[in-house]
């Protein structure tokens, strides 16, 4: 009777960490990153970007990664190349090293889990060698876009998504310790008739 009841609880204890792991996992993406330069950093000399991730990056929908200039002024970049564990991303500017201002870049990438992430760094460019190019015509900068290919193969995760998942998990952890404790309360009220 007892080993019965310990079988119980451990299957509930088992269930509850499950729900709650899924639940965590769920939310570890590739949104959070840290990039070369850093976000809000000022720096001397760029002549490339770089991403790590959470997570490896799902290379089969290629990087998408936007850069320009305060003035609106787009720069061209080279493909991206990614390191052994596939969660670092390096973006070389074609033109070498970035002249002094102020820039933003902007990705958008699909981890290897199907989940798409986007980010954004801004940072200054201070005592660089490079002089600024003469522009004729800005160079059009295209937002990077996701594919229909991408939507029908990820699943995106908004916030009420995540926490629809959280009251769903936490609402059937409550009902396996309900179910335990009824359990539990006709066991005692067994053994205590059949006492009598």
């Amino acid at each position: 009777m007892i080993r019965r009841i310990r079988i119980v609880l451990v299957a509930m204890l088992l269930s509850v960490a499950a729900v709650l792991g899924f639940s965590s996992v769920a939310n570890a993406h590739s949104d959070e990153f840290l990039s070369v330069p850093a976000n809000g950093a000022v720096v001397s000399d760029v002549s490339e970007l770089q991403f790590t991730f959470v997570e490896p990056v799902e290379q089969s929908f290629p990087p998408e990664v936007v850069l320009t200039a305060s003035d609106g002024t787009g720069f061209e970049l080279g493909a991206p190349t990614f390191d052994a564990s596939g969660a670092t991303m390096t973006v070389p500017v074609v033109q070498g090293a970035l002249p002094n201002g102020s820039y933003t870049a902007v990705y958008r990438i699909v981890s290897i889990d199907g989940h798409p992430a986007s980010g954004q760094v801004d940072f200054t460019v201070e005592g660089a060698a490079t002089e600024p190019a003469p522009v004729d015509t800005p160079v059009p900068v295209e937002e990077p876009v996701v594919t229909e290919d991408m939507l029908r193969t990820t699943s995106v995760q908004d916030p009420a998504a995540v926490q629809m998942q959280l009251a769903l998990g936490f609402t059937a952890a409550g009902a396996v310790v309900l179910a335990l404790v009824i359990v539990i309360i006709a066991m005692r009220r067994r053994r205590n008739s059949q006492s009598k």
